[in-house]
């Protein structure tokens, strides 16, 4: 057996032991038996349970292969192996997350969510696995609080756990709804029995949160040196202040052009004029929003085909849904749901949200806005580049490379708009409108993190900068409180991957060819921008 079988065979051997321990995870992979009818511990022991497994299978390979005689992809592999350990180390010990955020249905109904979504198996054996699960969240519960035994959690993260806590047993009640006359009585009584079970258990659940609310503390921020740290664990090439000072040149470069769009459109009147005007022009209801969501994200798949842009699969399939109650107080516009690895066909979720006040309809959900999210979310952005991906090493799936897929999908939008998918000005206008969005994201995430900047400072920043309502504002601000390093990587990584392409095509000339860079990172979407330039050194 030469290097690279005895690489993946070990490496198969640990994805068997994690899985047995993750069966959650085994869900999200797309590997169903019997993984489906099971969850995994929920306290913190399972963490730190897969951290010894991490470190056990590099100790294994160094024993067992040499590294050197592993082909490029292996080499590569085996990196994202380290990266991943070393990372996992990071957010265990010294972030610390899973005993400050009190979140537990996050994970728990993003789970059930796409088990009930996703077309991989009947519904029937879909709802009987569903119910399984449900039988055994009382007891996952239970062994989630244990993780703040003693611990300090943070106000506004359990507020945010509140809320969703609220809003969990609708989704529940919602796949009854639904079940009803569509699978056959035991299954639907066992369903039935699971969720009424569970009720006194949530009960239970939404009173212990009440009660930690009284034993938090106000300070979320990661802070300076762990932030420094976290953003030099990334390999950006770049410090904080460096990544700060990218986002204020960016902000102020896009607010002049933003400035010149708004006078060609209406000469006279300003751009916050214009975009009002632009947000009038919406669908009347959130139905219709979603419909036309739909249909701008087939236009946009039909476009790369007849553009050859990217490559893109026929039997891949991308579902466009309202976003599920408990995930509202995080996700103000929209989001992707990537495709499960081993799912076939490979099966997408975009989930759009509804505005709490219909009178932002128009402010989120404008038929330009619409355009735009449907290819950073759908063609050729995330859903695209994620089930490329997925046909690669499932060992790719451990790394985090953010700033690749977030600046792939950032990367697409002005892309798209520079072939003709994008051809007046008001759409124009919405998308330069959004780059100052994630401008203001790479300045909001670095203060936020290192504490330099307050709650109510960046909303307000979100607001005057992009215009975008206060109630997306606060919902965006949460989120980035607890994903520190995440929202800066959106424009961070358009720019890396433009960066790289100008160097591509300065080196190889007439060579250069954009399909296949473009096809090059969708094959390799889950990859850091670091390791990505090693791709194409290879190349």
């Amino acid at each position: 057996m030469n290097a690279d079988e005895m690489f993946e065979n070990l490496s198969q051997q640990m994805l068997n032991k994690f899985l047995e321990k993750n069966p959650d995870y085994a869900t999200f992979f797309g590997l169903h038996e019997p993984y489906d009818y099971l969850l995994p511990n929920g306290s913190s022991t399972r963490l730190l349970e897969n951290l010894r497994l991490s470190e056990e299978w590099l100790k294994t390979l160094n024993e067992t292969v040499n590294r050197n005689e592993l082909n490029a992809g292996h080499k590569i592999d085996w990196e994202v192996i380290e990266k991943t350990l070393e990372r996992g180390k990071f957010d265990f010990y010294e972030r610390r997350t899973h005993e400050l955020n009190p979140d537990v249905f996050e994970e728990l109904g993003g789970l059930i969510f796409i088990m009930f979504t996703r077309n991989y198996a009947p519904l029937e054996k879909r709802l009987d696995a569903i119910a399984a699960r449900v039988e055994k969240i009382p007891k996952y519960l239970e062994e989630f609080r244990s993780r703040f035994a003693n611990s300090q959690p943070i106000k506004l993260w359990t507020e945010i756990a509140i809320e969703k806590a609220q809003q969990i047993g609708g989704l529940f009640q919602f796949i009854l709804f639904v079940a009803k006359g569509k699978v056959s009585d035991k299954v639907y009584e066992r369903l039935g029995r699971s969720v009424g079970n569970l009720e006194p258990s949530l009960k239970e659940h939404m009173d212990w949160l009440l009660k930690l609310s009284s034993k938090t503390t106000e300070d979320w921020a990661l802070g300076k040196a762990k932030f420094e740290k976290l953003i030099q664990l990334r390999d950006l090439g770049m410090n904080s202040d460096e990544i700060y000072q990218l986002g204020a040149k960016y902000l102020e470069e896009l607010k002049s052009q933003r400035e010149q769009l708004a006078q060609q459109i209406a000469p006279g009147k300003s751009a916050e004029e214009v975009l009002k005007v632009i947000e009038s022009k919406s669908p009347k209801t959130f139905e219709e929003a979603l419909e036309y969501t739909k249909k701008a994200m087939e236009e946009a798949r039909n476009f790369i085909q007849e553009k050859n842009i990217a490559t893109v699969q026929p039997d891949d399939i991308l579902l466009v849904e309202e976003t599920p109650a408990f995930l509202v107080p995080i996700i103000p516009f929209a989001a992707l749901m990537m495709p499960a690895k081993f799912d076939k066909p490979q099966i997408g979720i975009y989930i759009v949200t509804r505005p709490k006040d219909p009178k932002n309809l128009g402010k989120h959900l404008n038929y330009a806005a619409i355009r735009n999210t449907a290819v950073h979310e759908a063609f050729p952005g995330h859903f695209l580049q994620g089930t490329v991906s997925n046909r690669g090493s499932f060992v790719r799936l451990l790394a985090d490379g953010t700033e690749t897929t977030e600046g792939w999908a950032h990367y697409c939008e002005e892309m798209m708009a520079e072939k003709g998918f994008v051809t007046d000005l008001e759409s124009r206008l919405i998308q330069v409108n959004d780059v100052i969005w994630r401008a203001v994201r790479i300045m909001v995430d670095v203060k936020l993190s290192c504490g330099e900047m307050r709650f109510n400072e960046a909303v307000e920043m979100l607001v005057k900068e992009t215009g975008m309502s206060e109630e997306a504002a606060t919902a965006e601000v949460k989120r980035y409180t607890q994903t520190p390093g995440y929202p800066l990587s959106y424009l961070l990584g358009k720019h890396l991957i433009l960066r790289l392409k100008e160097e591509l095509k300065q080196k190889m000339g007439s060579r250069f060819d954009e399909k296949f860079f473009h096809d090059t990172i969708t094959a390799n979407g889950y990859l850091p921008m670091s390791m990505l330039r090693r791709i194409f050194n290879q190349k």
